[in-house]
């Protein structure tokens, strides 16, 4: 075993600090990777002479920048470093660029990479570090979490439960280590002049805090209301970056403020041990402040340490200086205060050791064959996992696309997409043959079919579905099974049975319609109830055995057309309820009340469930799959009315939006154009028709969105420069970053 240890910043060496000892004391051969990407000695390479630690074996001096040039220039120089060290694990810890690079490296490489402090969310996609940990976490194949609030978070997000540990954080392995040799050594208290418990501490650093002149004004101005009512001195070792905003914007430095360079370790263990209150934007001091027992006052609007706040150890006031003064009103006046430690017990990096000393690498557990042969046509985002996961069945699958790139790279293990899990089923299934891709459709026993189906006309477009049952007809013999697995209308699937019947085939059709997400797929398609239509119970039966292979829901038996109807259904439900909140909200403002009391209030009744009304319905199935459900049918005016409420709502909204213009102004910015919250994905969104109103009226249009990097119109990276351009907002897209939104220009919040 051979592990790879990857730092790039001060709390990443003294959180791997214990992860090194332990190897070292068990004799485990490791190497360690400096990517070197903060601003200075004190910043950094201090900590491994304080902490007696060996020398980096690479340092890559990659230095600050942009996050991509730094995250890139970590790239290109580990890569080599990799592949010549060959480690068994690459250990990562937290969520910087260093981390996000070192995980992606080691995976495109087929490394086993282990992510410590896994889990962690903010659910603030402005944080760079957001994107950071929840990309790490997809990628790691050993996720150390601290508790089991992250362990929870990552199954939310469909990540295996066996790649998850509980273990606590190697935080308070080093804080527990350095405790009593702080206590010896440091004279930092003696060298600031100041007493125990008599002083407060700060630090702040978060481009939020410090980046704006009129947040680092803001945030001044707590400090000064803080020392106005207590009288007490603030120490604040001062990050480098923080130091020259203050220079930048030049503004001046009250003298109660003691600020000092960075310091090391043991003198800030010194500082956080002794001080009276802690004020902070950093998510490990948040820890370190609990585990030390002195209150916390963290300078954000959220935290990725919600433990720290569920014990009593921490409060969120943003830069809000009267919720800093009533929180530190609080403790001062308490006095005495103790609540549990939720971080660790100072073992943690024994844990973690353990667990990778068991990740020795093993081969991929046979496949136990059936002597089946299953042809899936189609070999998109639906039918690539559903042909991995009927091959780790052991069924013999080929997978057929007509785009001979695509069948080139499963043929070779590499998934064309990205999605959760897929690449390592895929390589376990093509590297033990159970799965190999091609052009054109062999004999099989049974054939699958999972071609889209897009809508035209708001009817289904099924050239797709009978194009692939008319090339089956071409091979297929009398009494054979084919599975229809793609959306359809109602009747389609006798309508491909009368085409082999045409075809002079006697061939069996089942219908079994997906009912999975991206992103989630591998999960939902092995965790979800299943719908199995057919003309016969013989029919029904086979199909039933080939998914109960893989699927751990229920699987339920009926005709075709009503197997057909049942997805269908379940997302025309929603386009109604969603109709109906959308229609109420135009109601009660004739009425001249709030929409959003009204159903609040509603909903304390058991029975009632009234959804929310937005500006609009996005996606790929919900704006559709009505209409597949009524194309051929007289009845459905209610569906049908359904969908011309919610088409309309774009429209009514962008107007309200115009109307909040004064005379002359025109210029409105989008907050929010993925069809959902939290997404990258713009099909069907409302954004597109309310863009289109505001152009029809002459606006001139900006947007800003985290997750969509190109869209219709002009993009603004940051929302206060798009809330300093614009006249007037409109938050279309409920991501969470917009959940505690605060902006100056007239806003229109479509979400309520």
């Amino acid at each position: 075993m051979k592990i790879g240890i990857i730092v790039g910043t001060r709390p990443e060496i003294i959180k791997m600090a214990p992860v090194m000892r332990e190897c070292e004391n068990r004799g485990i051969p490791y190497f360690i990777i400096h990517s070197n990407q903060h601003y200075s000695e004190e910043m950094d390479s201090i900590f491994f002479n304080e902490l007696e630690l060996p020398k980096p074996h690479y340092n890559l001096g990659v230095g600050s920048g942009l996050h991509s040039n730094q995250t890139g220039n970590i790239l290109i120089k580990m890569e080599p470093i990799l592949v010549e060290e060959k480690p068994d694990i690459v250990l990562v810890q937290g969520d910087t660029n260093t981390v996000l690079a070192g995980a992606l490296a080691a995976s495109k490489l087929n490394i086993k990479v282990g992510h410590i402090e896994a889990g962690l969310r903010s659910y603030d996609r402005m944080m760079p570090e957001e994107t950071n940990r929840i990309l790490t976490d997809h990628m790691s194949d050993f996720l150390f979490a601290v508790g089991p609030n992250q362990e929870k978070i990552l199954k939310s997000e469909g990540i295996e439960h066996d790649k998850v540990h509980v273990v606590g954080n190697t935080v308070s392995d080093s804080l527990f280590q350095h405790l009593e040799i702080a206590a010896d050594k440091s004279q930092i208290l003696q060298e600031l002049d100041v007493k125990a418990n008599s002083y407060f501490l700060v630090t702040a650093h978060r481009a939020s805090n410090v980046d704006i002149p009129a947040h680092l004004v803001e945030l001044l101005g707590l400090f000064d209301k803080l020392h106005d009512k207590y009288s007490q001195p603030i120490v604040w070792p001062i990050h480098p970056r923080t130091k020259a905003k203050l220079e930048e914007f030049n503004l001046e430095v009250p003298s109660y403020l003691k600020l000092s360079p960075p310091i090391g370790y043991l003198d800030f263990i010194q500082l956080q041990k002794n001080a009276q209150l802690i004020l902070t934007d950093s998510g490990g001091i948040q820890e370190e402040a609990c585990l030390l027992g002195v209150p916390c006052i963290t300078l954000r609007e959220n935290t990725e340490r919600p433990e720290s706040i569920e014990v009593g150890a921490n409060v969120l006031v943003g830069r809000d200086a009267d919720k800093a003064l009533s929180a530190a009103e609080k403790w001062l006046s308490a006095g005495n205060f103790s609540w549990e430690n939720p971080f660790g017990d100072g073992h943690v990096a024994e844990r973690i050791v353990d667990i990778c000393l068991g990740s020795e690498p093993v081969e991929a557990e046979d496949i136990i064959a059936k002597n089946e042969t299953i042809a899936v046509v189609g070999m998109g985002y639906m039918g690539l996992p559903i042909a991995c996961l009927l091959a780790e069945a052991g069924y013999h699958v080929t997978g057929i696309d007509l785009n001979e790139e695509k069948v080139t790279a499963i043929n070779k293990a590499e998934c064309p997409f990205d999605e959760v899990g897929m690449p390592e089923l895929l390589n376990k299934v093509v590297s033990q043959g159970f799965l190999k891709a091609a052009t054109s459709i062999p004999l099989s026993d049974t054939y699958l079919v999972a071609v889209p189906t897009p809508h035209k006309n708001n009817s289904c477009d099924r050239s797709y579905v009978f194009s692939a049952a008319d090339a089956i007809a071409s091979v297929a013999k009398d009494g054979q099974t084919v599975i229809v697995e793609s959306t359809i209308s109602p009747q389609t699937s006798l309508a491909v049975a009368d085409r082999f019947k045409r075809a002079g085939l006697n061939i069996d059709v089942v219908h079994c319609p997906e009912r999975a997400i991206p992103g989630q797929t591998l999960h939902e398609l092995v965790n979800n109830d299943r719908i199995i239509g057919a003309a016969s119970s013989e029919a029904q039966q086979k199909v039933k055995t080939i998914y109960q292979s893989f699927v751990n829901g229920e699987v339920f038996l009926t005709d075709l057309t009503t197997a057909e109807c049942v997805k269908l259904v379940e997302n025309t439900s929603r386009d109604v309820g969603i109709a109906f909140a959308n229609e109420l909200a135009q109601v009660c403002e004739e009425l001249d009340i709030d929409v959003y009391e009204v159903i609040r209030l509603a909903n304390r009744h058991p029975r009632v469930n009234v959804l929310t009304p937005g500006p609009g319905v996005g996606g790929h199935c919900i704006p559709i799959d009505p209409w597949f459900l009524v194309e051929n049918t007289q009845a459905g005016e209610f569906v049908r009315m359904a969908r011309k409420i919610n088409d309309a709502r774009p429209a009514i909204v962008a107007q309200k939006a115009l109307d909040m213009l004064q005379t002359g102004n025109k210029k409105i910015g989008i907050l929010g154009v993925a069809y959902k919250a939290d997404v990258d994905d713009c099909r069907e969104t409302p954004a597109q028709p309310i863009l289109q109103h505001f152009e029809q009226a002459g606006a001139t249009i900006r947007y800003h969105d985290p997750f969509v990097p190109s869209w219709g119109c002009q993009k603004v990276e940051t929302l206060e420069e798009l809330d300093e351009w614009a006249d007037a907002l409109i938050l279309v897209t409920d991501h969470t970053c917009y959940k505690n939104i605060k902006v100056n220009s007239p806003l229109l919040n479509t979400r309520g």
